[in-house]
C-alpha cells in the first residue's frame, strides 16, 4: 500500500509522522512549500513537492490549509494522479458544501464514487499541547457511498479509538465547524464574564472553580482573545451558510475584548507582555492574538518588549520583539529595562501590574 499525505503543515506533519510508524516505508508527504519540503527533506523525512513523483497511491489522506473556500483542495486534487480503485480521505476541516463540490469535481474527471475511486471525509481532531496525535481522539466519517463508507472503515478502525460514521457526508462536514464555533462561543462568552468580574472586583478564578465544581458546566480561562487559525477561520465558515445574531455577537464580543487590553493601556508606556505563542504551552506564533496585542499596543505608541517561557531570547529577537533575556538576571533585566512599566499577563489580561 502507497499512502500520500497532501498538506505538511502542524496537522498534515504529525499525521505524516504517526503513520510513518504504523506504515513504515509506505508514506511520503507533498507540499507546494519548496523551503517546507527542503526543511523536512534535511531532516531526513520522505517528502516532495513534485506531484509527478507520485504515482500508484492507494490511498490519498488530505490536509492542506483550506482556504476561505476550500480553494487549496482543489488545488491539490487538479495536480494529484488519481489511480482508479484508490481511497480519498478529506480531512481538512471544510466550508459546509464542499464535499458535494468535490463528488462534482471526481465526476467531472470520470470516476464514479464507489465503483472505482472511494470519497471520504474524516476531518481532524487534536488538540495541541494535550493529544501526541491527530489519532488520539474519536473521529467521524463520513461519505456518499456505502462503498466509500467500507473502504473508509477498513483504513481508519484500527488507527484510531473510535470511528463515528454517520450516514449524511453533510453532517461530518458540518460536525468539526460547529465544535470549533461552539469552542468560540464558550470562550467569548468567558472573556466577557471575566471582564465583568474584573469590573466588580471579583476573583474569576475563583469564579471558575465554583462555576465548574458541576460535572456538566464547563467556563472557561482566557487569553489574549480569541487566536488560532481553526476557531476564527472556522467560525466564518459557519456564518457564510448559517445567519445567527449569536454568532455575531460572539466575534463583536471578542473584537470588544482585545480593543479594551489595548484601550486599558493607552499610550506613552513601557508595556512588558508575558506570552505571545498562540496558545499556552505550544511553540507557535503564526495566528497568534498576542502578537497582534504587541502590535497594536506598539501602533498606539507603546514601547513593548516581550518574555515566553517558550522562546529563547533570540528566538523572539528574530521575530521582531524587543526581547528580555528571562533565562539570566530575571528580575534585574525587567527592572532596569521596565522603569515605570505596565505588565500584562495572558491569562489576566486586565489585572495591569
Amino acid at each position: 500500500m502507497k499512502i500520500c499525505v497532501v498538506g505538511l503543515g502542524n496537522i498534515g506533519f504529525n499525521l505524516f509522522t504517526y503513520l510513518g510508524q504504523k506504515f513504515s516505508g509506505e508514506v511520503i508527504g507533498v507540499d507546494v512549500n519548496e523551503s517546507r519540503v527542503n526543511e523536512l527533506r534535511r531532516e531526513g523525512h520522505r517528502v516532495t513537492s513534485d506531484y509527478r513523483a507520485l504515482t500508484g497511491i492507494n490511498v490519498w489522506l488530505m490536509a492542506p490549509s483550506t482556504g476561505n473556500q476550500g480553494q487549496n483542495i482543489f488545488s491539490a486534487l487538479e495536480h494529484m494522479i488519481i489511480c482508479p480503485g484508490s481511497l480519498i480521505s478529506i480531512e481538512s476541516t471544510l466550508p459546509p458544501g464542499t464535499m458535494l463540490r468535490i463528488r462534482e469535481f471526481l465526476e467531472k474527471r470520470g470516476f464514479k464514487l464507489g465503483t472505482d475511486l472511494f470519497l471520504i471525509h474524516v476531518p481532524h481532531r487534536v488538540m495541541f499541547g494535550v493529544d501526541k496525535t491527530v489519532c488520539d481522539t474519536p473521529r467521524v466519517m463520513g461519505a456518499f457511498t456505502k462503498a466509500c463508507l467500507e473502504m473508509g472503515r477498513q483504513f481508519y478502525t484500527p488507527l484510531v479509538p473510535l470511528l463515528v460514521e454517520v450516514s449524511d457526508v453533510r453532517v461530518a462536514e458540518l460536525s468539526k465547524v460547529v465544535e470549533n464555533v461552539k469552542r468560540y462561543v464558550d470562550v467569548a462568552f468567558a472573556q466577557e464574564i471575566y471582564g465583568y468580574c474584573v469590573a466588580q472586583g471579583m476573583n474569576y478564578d475563583d469564579l471558575r472553580m465554583a462555576v465548574n465544581s458541576k460535572n456538566n458546566v464547563e467556563l472557561l480561562g482566557t487569553d489574549w482573545g480569541i487566536g488560532g487559525e481553526c476557531l476564527p477561520k472556522d467560525m466564518s465558515f459557519l456564518r457564510m451558510v448559517c445567519y445567527s445574531a449569536l454568532l455575531e455577537g460572539a466575534e463583536q464580543a471578542d473584537q470588544d475584548y482585545r480593543d479594551r487590553i489595548v484601550k486599558q493601556v493607552g499610550a506613552g508606556k513601557a508595556v512588558l507582555v508575558r506570552g505571545v505563542s498562540y496558545k499556552t504551552g505550544v511553540k507557535d506564533l503564526n495566528h497568534s492574538r498576542g502578537v497582534d496585542l504587541v502590535r497594536a499596543l506598539e501602533a498606539a505608541g507603546n514601547t513593548v518588549w516581550v518574555e515566553d517561557p517558550l522562546f529563547s531570547s533570540d528566538e523572539l529577537s528574530e521575530a521582531g520583539f524587543n526581547s528580555i533575556n528571562v533565562e539570566v538576571n530575571q528580575e534585574n533585566e525587567k527592572e532596569n529595562q521596565l522603569v515605570d512599566r505596565v505588565i500584562l499577563d495572558r491569562q489576566k489580561a486586565f489585572d495591569i501590574k
